[in-house]
């Protein structure tokens, strides 16, 4: 892990509820740059932005239904990244389809299961990317919610055959599955879940033993899948995280 200023053009526990906010009329926090330009930048290293880099976008997750814990995706044209916040509750105050800025200057960018995650740089030897926040005044010096309105945004709709290492980080949508285990067992949520296409093609669920919907069954019949796209270690097989059990359509 090392300090580095990022190259042009980028250069230039429980809490209570009470998220920082701009809503005196004034202009939302200019964006230096773009989740994108960030996700082209990150090359593998994990590093510390040294400069005033801004983006913004909107938050696409929610931790109410306890798949996504402590942290909340934001994407903006079709690039996305996992804010490591390390509170409770995030649905309260950044709930999906709300506009935040994230000021990136002092955080760790890493990355994770192919996404790209903004927070605390990890203890020496920890095997993690980066680290949590871990507070509600780290949080708001970093992240700013813009106003009120909650505009969240459509997946993108893909095939299997579309989905590419960079959609990871980003909401999408992907129809015509069917669940086809890789073996007999509990047909509940929790843990990774093998779904196919028509063509045979596959891609997994992943859904924490402790989200609220965790012990539900998985559905037989031909479903359709959205969910914030990830990757594996190995980086051979596509995950979707759901957020909750809405995420599954039949």
């Amino acid at each position: 892990m090392f300090i580095i200023g990022v190259a042009a053009p980028l250069l230039g526990g429980c809490y209570d509820s009470g998220f920082s906010e701009r809503d005196d009329g004034a202009a939302a926090e200019p964006a230096t740059s773009t989740i994108r330009e960030l996700c082209e930048l990150y090359q593998g290293t994990p590093f510390v932005v040294g400069s005033d880099v801004v983006v913004s976008g909107r938050v696409t997750t929610s931790d109410s239904a306890g798949n996504f814990f402590r942290t909340f995706c934001i994407e903006q044209d079709g690039a996305g990244i996992e804010v490591m916040a390390g509170v409770d509750h995030l649905h309260n105050d950044y709930p999906v389809g709300c506009r935040v800025t994230l000021r990136l200057k002092g955080l760790a960018l890493g990355q994770s299961y192919g996404v790209l995650q903004a927070g605390r740089t990890p203890a020496a030897g920890s095997g993690f990317a980066t680290d949590y926040l871990g507070s509600k005044p780290a949080l708001d010096a970093a992240v700013t919610r813009n106003g009120k309105e909650l505009t969240p945004l459509s997946p993108t709709l893909l095939t299997l055959a579309e989905v590419t290492p960079a959609h990871c980080g980003t909401l999408v949508q992907i129809g015509g599955l069917r669940y086809d285990p890789d073996e007999l067992g509990a047909a509940t949520w929790a843990g990774y879940k093998r779904f196919t296409d028509a063509s045979g093609a596959e891609i997994y669920t992943y859904v924490r033993s402790y989200a609220g919907f965790a012990d539900k069954e998985v559905p037989i019949m031909s479903c359709t899948l959205r969910g914030i796209l990830q990757r594996d270690a190995t980086g051979n097989r596509f995950i979707l995280k759901l957020r909750d059990e809405g995420d599954c359509v039949h």
